[in-house]
């Protein structure tokens, strides 16, 4: 479950490298499904919670989310 004002990661989505290891602090909550979170620079962001890492689901680390490059 996610919650207000702990930190979060980003899930990773598959064949993409992903350097970003940095935690979002969550600090507020849009309907149901959209979060509003700040980084440690401050810098604030949206996200829908499916995207971030939950700690009861530690495991689930990759979204489902399927990207198609084209070129």
């Amino acid at each position: 479950m996610i919650e207000l004002g702990k930190k979060y990661k980003l899930k990773k989505i598959k064949g993409f490298k992903n350097s970003d290891n940095e935690y979002y602090k969550v600090i507020g909550f849009y309907n149901f499904d959209i979060v509003i979170c700040e980084n440690t620079s401050g810098e604030r962001f949206v996200f829908m919670k499916e995207f971030l890492i939950d700690p009861q689901k530690s495991d689930d680390i990759y979204s489902d989310l399927i990207l198609e490059r084209k070129e």
